[in-house]
């Protein structure tokens, strides 16, 4: 299988999810590695043939998976079987395509809410993860306006 790379992926992966990964890919003769770095989770899913990498952000109750370089076909059947990775990866393709100015809107409306309810409780790094998000989204929206 020729490499297969996703990136921009937001795919929400709960825990229980990620344990069902994790036992099918073991089950599958494969070893597994992860570490962090800057707030990622990175999960490397090997044998002695192919290395494959899963990029997660953690969040409090779940990751979301954000990056995907799938090298072997058993390992992206695992990821169809327990997280349904093939059909949430390309429905989220013709999602990106398209997105307009008001999705974007609603989509930074949502996160200030977010925001002001984790300001309220006192939960800073859940504020840091929303604000990076909303940098992106402002990013998003300026190039968006922009354009048109």
């Amino acid at each position: 299988m020729e490499a297969a790379y996703y990136n921009d992926l937001s795919i929400y992966v709960p825990k229980n999810q990620l344990d069902k990964l994790i036992t099918g890919v073991l089950q599958d003769k494969y070893r597994i590695f992860w570490g962090f770095n800057k707030g990622r989770m990175i999960l490397n899913i090997y044998n002695s043939e192919v290395n494959n990498k899963l990029t997660f952000i953690r969040h409090k109750g779940f990751l979301e998976l954000v990056e995907a370089k799938v090298k072997s076909p058993n390992v992206l059947k695992v990821l169809d079987n327990d997280i349904d990775f093939t059909v949430k990866a390309a429905s989220q393709n013709n999602l990106d395509v398209r997105r307009n100015k008001e999705t974007v809107y609603n989509e930074i409306d949502h996160f200030l809410i977010e925001l002001l309810y984790f300001k309220k409780i006192g939960d800073v790094q859940s504020m840091h993860n929303i604000k990076d998000k909303l940098a992106e989204l402002t990013h998003e929206w300026n190039r968006l306006t922009l354009s048109r």
